[in-house]
């Protein structure tokens, strides 16, 4: 009885590790909205509960899928992504579904956040003859984007009512006084009416991710306390001592984002993810359990046209020989399968049949210097191969 329990036991816990996943690590660029958390993971934009329940992947694409941000209203998600060879601006049901993309430019565009009446996306992408970051406003409609009022501008965050954006105007190259004696990228804030520009901080360092609370305070990640390490700060939106918010002694603090109603900042800390309550200042560390598939497809379809590094045509002339890519492969003159004769990390190429067809020879590298070898032509990882010189 007791082995009969122990192996039903082992049998239970096997199901629910399989049930629940495991633990997901290198979770990135989160936001929260109302208990929900938006993140980047695989590459691809997921949601979930703010205990880690209720895991959705919204999208599953070949590439990489990042920034996620909810709109205000809730309804959307915007988000960056390379699917067209450099990131763009696209936006997704925070319910999930298709895909639209709102930006079609050569440059990076990179998600920042949205306009309070969830009407537009908040992106930065240097788009200038000088290549300086810019901050940008596109539509959830689509359209030109517009340039967000600032001269130049790398993180940004609207207030809750819209009247005022503050942000960095320096990328991170220039966040030291001492680099080519550039300024350090402080916070400023732009009234959006008046074009009046303040700035809150003077730092000799890393004053970054500026957020607005519900507070009326600026919330920003900064390394004043010294050594190198980073925690969030806050300063009053009209100036002031800077006054540190978490404590953490060892690890950074990164891509912090704020909730459209300022109670809640989430960031990356230490390889993990965590959720900040600004009416407490309580930080707690949020676990993901997600069962995915963490790995290619073990096949792969590729197409060839016009690539073959060198041919030879069999004696019975219904098959030809060739190599592409570094792989030997034989096909049919007329109706008949392809057939992958080698595969490898090795360079197989000169490929030649026998004179009674059964065999083929080439020249691999696969021992570290070119030599000859021979083979059948059905591969061989059916028939065996043999080297037969050294060249």
């Amino acid at each position: 009885m007791k082995k009969i329990f122990l192996a039903t036991l082992a049998l239970i816990i096997g199901a629910s590790s399989f049930a629940f996943g495991r633990e997901a690590r290198l979770v990135r660029y989160l936001h929260y909205h109302d208990g929900r958390i938006v993140f980047s993971y695989l590459g691809d934009i997921w949601t979930a509960n703010e205990n880690g329940q209720n895991v959705q992947r919204l999208t599953v694409n070949r590439a990489r899928d990042v920034y996620g941000r909810f709109s205000p209203d809730g309804r959307w998600i915007a988000f960056s992504s390379e699917r067209n060879g450099n990131l763009d601006v696209f936006i997704i049901p925070s319910e999930g579904g298709a895909a639209k993309q709102l930006t079609f430019h050569s440059s990076d565009d990179t998600v920042l956040g949205w306009r309070p009446d969830s009407r537009a996306v908040l992106f930065s992408a240097n788009r200038g003859e000088d290549f300086t970051p810019q901050l940008y406003l596109v539509s959830v409609e689509g359209g030109m984007p517009t340039k967000a009022g600032t001269d130049m501008g790398v993180q940004a965050a609207y207030s809750p009512d819209g009247r005022r954006l503050a942000y960095n105007p320096k990328s991170q190259v220039y966040w030291r006084k001492y680099y080519r004696g550039a300024t350090q990228s402080d916070v400023v804030v732009m009234d959006v009416a008046a074009k009046r520009f303040t700035q809150l901080t003077d730092f000799d360092g890393h004053d970054s991710w500026p957020m607005w609370g519900h507070d009326g305070a600026i919330y920003f990640v900064s390394d004043r306390q010294g050594n190198g390490l980073t925690n969030i700060w806050r300063i009053p939106d009209s100036g002031g001592k800077a006054d540190r918010v978490t404590t953490f002694k060892s690890g950074d603090v990164r891509w912090p984002a704020v909730s459209a109603d300022g109670r809640v900042i989430v960031f990356e800390h230490d390889f993990g993810i965590w959720k900040l309550d600004l009416n407490s200042r309580k930080t707690t560390p949020i676990t993901l359990n997600i069962a995915a598939e963490t790995q290619e497809n073990l096949s792969e379809v590729q197409t060839f046209n016009s690539q073959a590094d060198d041919y030879d045509l069999a004696p019975s002339s219904r098959r030809v020989a060739f190599s592409i890519h570094g792989e030997i492969f034989t096909a049919p003159v007329e109706e008949g399968d392809l057939k992958q004769v080698t595969d490898g990390h090795a360079r197989d190429r000169l490929v030649a049949y026998a004179p009674d067809g059964k065999s083929l020879s080439f020249v691999s590298d696969r021992s570290g210097r070119e030599e000859l070898y021979v083979t059948s032509t059905d591969g061989w990882e059916k028939r065996g191969r043999s080297q037969i010189s050294t060249r």
